[in-house]
């Protein structure tokens, strides 16, 4: 009598090798093989998203700090109507929120080029922001006396029962002549012309030096 061989079909051999140990091993190390690779692939990103953030701000600090050096110091004393319209240097400061994820990317010399960059900008902005409000304070104070001057006279005419209305008017507008014609300037201390001569002497462009094109690179931008 014939011995009967029996063979398992094929769908149980498969069936085995998708239970086994082996098979559960190289699941494994397929997920963590995915799992890393779209954690580098989110760095890569974060980190390119934070260098064109940083670029960005760099060239408008860059042109904002230029503005005030061609316009906002005339001799030895500081031009108020430039000043007054100048745009602040920056809102939020960008390399402070990302500059640890370049700590250890970019080399030492690039990164404190950037943090005293940031810092020298930070210095003039600081600067800019009280003189721009001593201006104010300054316009401030001027129209309050002109509406007081104007008020008081209307009020001394009430007051006085005065009969003669055309007086009144000129003096209106003899006060509207003066004061559109008399230019009181700002009293600006002189620690504020110092800091903001300081602060523009001490600044250096970073567009055109070797420290951004590698930033770009760092930041997989490429070259500009």
């Amino acid at each position: 009598m014939d011995k009967i061989i029996y063979t398992e079909p094929f769908y149980a051999s498969f069936s085995s090798f998708f239970n086994s140990t082996f098979f559960q091993t190289c699941i494994l190390i397929a997920t963590l093989f995915l799992t890393w690779h779209l954690y580098r692939k989110k760095v890569r990103e974060s980190l390119k998203a934070a260098t064109t953030i940083l670029i960005l701000q760099i060239k408008n600090i860059e042109r904002n700090i230029e503005y005030l050096k061609a316009h906002g110091i005339v001799g030895t004393a500081i031009s108020e109507t430039p000043l007054h319209y100048s745009v602040p240097i920056f809102e939020d400061n960008a390399w402070n929120k990302y500059k640890h994820m370049f700590a250890a990317k970019l080399n030492s010399s690039d990164f404190a080029t950037i943090e005293q960059f940031y810092e020298t900008a930070q210095a003039i902005k600081t600067t800019q922001t009280l003189i721009k409000k001593k201006i104010e304070e300054s316009l401030a104070a001027k129209s309050a006396n002109y509406y007081n001057a104007k008020y008081g006279r209307v009020i001394a005419f009430t007051f006085f029962n005065e009969v003669d209305a055309s007086k009144l008017f000129n003096d209106l507008q003899r006060f509207e002549k003066i004061y559109s014609t008399v230019n009181i300037q700002t009293y600006m201390p002189i620690e504020f012309y110092n800091g903001l001569s300081q602060g523009l002497n001490s600044y250096s462009r970073l567009s055109g030096t070797t420290t951004l094109v590698n930033l770009r690179k760092t930041g997989g931008l490429g070259k500009e």
